[in-house]
C-alpha cells in the first residue's frame, strides 16, 4: 500500500471547514459507500490546495473536474481561451471521489460553470456499476455543488466508449441516456455529448481519436471535445457571468 504524507494544515483547514468566504456552512463528507476509497486521493488534493494557494484568481472559473481525460487535457487552458478556466482531473477517479471532495474541487473557486467528465471509471473492470448507480452519482454531486450555488450551471461530458472497455459499451450507453434525460429535466444541468464524432458509422470507437492505450484521447480527440463543447461553455459562462 503506498503511504500518503500528513497532509498539511492549510488543507486540514479547508478540508474541515470547506471554503471560509462561502456563505452556506460546509456540508461535511458523504458517507464512503462499500467499494469506494477517496482518502486514496489525498495527496492529489494537497497538491490542488498548494496550487490554489499560488494562483492568482480562481473565482467565477470555469471549473473541469474529474478523471484522466480532465487531466491529461493538456490544451485546455488555450482550447478555452479567454474563458479563465480550473482544471481539476485526478487520473483514475471514481464520481464518488469527485462527490467526496467537491468542496475542495469545485465549491471553493465560486465558479461560473462546471464541467464534469466522470464515471468511466465507475463502469470498468469485473463488477462494474449500473447506469442507475452512475446517474446517481451524478445527482449527488449536482447536490453538493448546489448546497454552495443553487443557481451553478453544471455541464455533464458524456462517457466515451473505448476500445478498451468495450464490454461494458451497453452500460455506457445506458448511463448517457439517464444522464442526459436528467439534464433534459433540470434547465441549469447540459449534456454535452461528441460520442457522434468519435466514434465509426457501426458506433464502435474511431482508433483516430484515441492514443495507442485504447483508453484515452489523442490531440485529435481533444480537438472533437473542444468543438462540441466550447460552444456550450461560451454561453453558459456569459449567462452566469451576467446574473
Amino acid at each position: 500500500m503506498i503511504r500518503l504524507r500528513a497532509l498539511s494544515l492549510p488543507l486540514l483547514l479547508l478540508v474541515a471547514a470547506g471554503c471560509a468566504s462561502s456563505s452556506p456552512a460546509p456540508l461535511g463528507r458523504p458517507p464512503v459507500p462499500a467499494g469506494e476509497d477517496p482518502l486514496r486521493w489525498s495527496e492529489d488534493m494537497q497538491r490542488f490546495a498548494e496550487q490554489d494557494e499560488r494562483a492568482l484568481a480562481t473565482r467565477g472559473a470555469v471549473v473541469f473536474v474529474g478523471s484522466s481525460s480532465i487531466r491529461l487535457w493538456s490544451t485546455l487552458a488555450d482550447d478555452m481561451a479567454p474563458l479563465p478556466v480550473v482544471q481539476r482531473g485526478f487520473g483514475g477517479s471514481r464520481l464518488f471521489d469527485a462527490c467526496y471532495w467537491s468542496e475542495l474541487l469545485v465549491s471553493q473557486h465560486d465558479p461560473s460553470v462546471v464541467v464534469v467528465f466522470s464515471g468511466t471509471n465507475d463502469i470498468a473492470g469485473d463488477a462494474p456499476k449500473s447506469a442507475e448507480q452512475v446517474d446517481e452519482l451524478f445527482e449527488l454531486f449536482v447536490e453538493r455543488v448546489r448546497h454552495h450555488d443553487p443557481a451553478a450551471p453544471i455541464c455533464f461530458l458524456a462517457i466515451t466508449p473505448t476500445e478498451a472497455r468495450l464490454q461494458h459499451v451497453a452500460i455506457v450507453r445506458a448511463t448517457n441516456e439517464r444522464i442526459r434525460a436528467r439534464c433534459e429535466r433540470d434547465p441549469l444541468l447540459t449534456f454535452v455529448d461528441p460520442t457522434p464524432d468519435l466514434t465509426t458509422a457501426d458506433g464502435r470507437p474511431d482508433a483516430r481519436f484515441f492514443r495507442d492505450d485504447r483508453l484515452h484521447l489523442n490531440a485529435d480527440g481533444y480537438a472533437v471535445w473542444t468543438r462540441h463543447l466550447r460552444p456550450v461553455v461560451e454561453r453558459l459562462y456569459e449567462r452566469a457571468t451576467a446574473r
